[in-house]
């Protein structure tokens, strides 16, 4: 049989058993997920992309977050750590159309964000509205006492402020929000990726 006979012969083997689920195709490295959460809005006449380039995540490095919005609008942005801890990063940040926000901001000290254990999955959440959003009351805010901090921090699980952002967006015009949402891979410093 020549070489191409038997490199035929060999994909046809290798088909039947991954169709037959004798064998499993080789697994990818952990990778980001976009918008796991489904909270993107396809009735929003504009799009919002929330990305990160440093894949994986590190305990107790920043994430390096790129927002983006080809709207006018106010930006919030939500994060769930793996222990289902919640909080919001920016808070009705006012952006332009088409202009690319770096978080953590480059000029601010305040709005640093440090992963934290256990490994997992980190979430981040991006929503941008045509007018300010208005999510939470002071009894949902953990740290609200701390002063100086630029970061709050939820008294919700990572489900409870999903259910919430869905409720409250449900009551706003199709038109005038829209989200995406990304997972990242956490790692603990030292372990190769």
């Amino acid at each position: 049989m020549s070489r191409i006979g038997l490199s035929v012969v060999f994909s046809m083997i290798i088909m039947a058993l991954l169709m037959g689920g004798c064998a499993t195709p080789p697994t990818s490295p952990a990778v980001a997920v976009n918008d796991p959460l489904r909270l993107g809005n396809p009735k929003a006449a504009f799009v919002v992309t929330i990305q990160t380039d440093h894949q994986p995540l590190r305990i107790g490095n920043s994430p390096q977050l790129s927002l983006r919005t080809t709207a006018n609008g106010y930006m919030n942005l939500y994060f769930i750590n793996p222990s289902e801890k919640t909080g919001q990063l920016l808070t009705n940040y006012p952006v332009q159309a088409n202009e690319t926000i770096a978080f953590p901001p480059t000029a601010s000290k305040k709005l640093l964000y440090a992963l934290t254990p256990p490994t997992g999955t980190e979430t981040f959440i991006l929503v941008i509205t045509h007018q300010p959003l208005n999510l939470l009351s002071r009894r949902d805010i953990s740290n609200v006492k701390k002063p100086r901090t630029a970061i709050a921090e939820f008294n919700l699980s990572g489900s409870q402020l999903i259910n919430r952002l869905r409720e409250a967006l449900r009551r706003w015009p199709p038109a005038a929000w829209n989200a995406d949402s990304v997972q990242l891979p956490l790692i603990a410093p030292g372990v190769r990726s």
